[in-house]
């Protein structure tokens, strides 16, 4: 038996949202809100190195959690949070804890 396409969509998401700091660009864009930010603006606010957050955004994007959009020379980047809800709300109703 395989994955189906939405476990895989699924599991790409979370995976994207499985690292530290994956979870501090997407806190960054999260406070930017809709605009987003170029991404010069993003590499001086993280602080990471140009390879790194590029690597970082590819698994953002594969998660679906990325917007892009060049604006003259730069490309902006914002967060698709149509995807974020469309997982998080189904994942807690799966999960049921008891006291």
């Amino acid at each position: 038996m395989k994955p189906t396409l939405k476990q895989k969509t699924m599991a790409d998401f979370f995976d994207a949202l499985g690292h530290p700091r994956r979870q501090m660009i997407f806190q960054i864009l999260k406070e930017t809100g809709p605009k987003g930010l170029p991404f010069h603006t993003l590499l001086k606010r993280s602080g990471l190195k140009d390879s790194t957050l590029s690597f970082h955004l590819r698994k953002l994007d594969q998660g679906r959690l990325l917007k892009r959009k060049i604006k003259g020379r730069e490309t902006w980047l914002s967060l698709d949070l149509r995807t974020f809800f469309m997982f998080v709300e189904p994942a807690r109703d799966q999960v049921k804890i008891r006291a």
